[in-house]
């Protein structure tokens, strides 16, 4: 399978929603306050947004790796 794997340390959550905000078709706050991801393998057409999510966590806790 192709595609792109996301990885994310929720104890790292500082609950402040900017991924949910960049990129609401994959994340959303979980019922704890802290954020959580629908798919956790994506495909190419969902990589920039996600991207943009990763990158704008202020703690560095999405990360998001190709699948060979």
């Amino acid at each position: 399978m192709s595609g792109y794997r996301i990885s994310l340390d929720r104890k790292g959550c500082l609950s402040d929603a900017i991924c949910t905000a960049l990129c609401p078709s994959n994340w959303f706050m979980d019922s704890d306050g802290k954020a959580s991801y629908r798919k956790e393998v994506i495909g190419e057409k969902d990589l920039e947004e996600n991207m943009e999510a990763s990158k704008s966590c202020p703690t560095g806790i999405i990360r998001i790796s190709k699948i060979e």
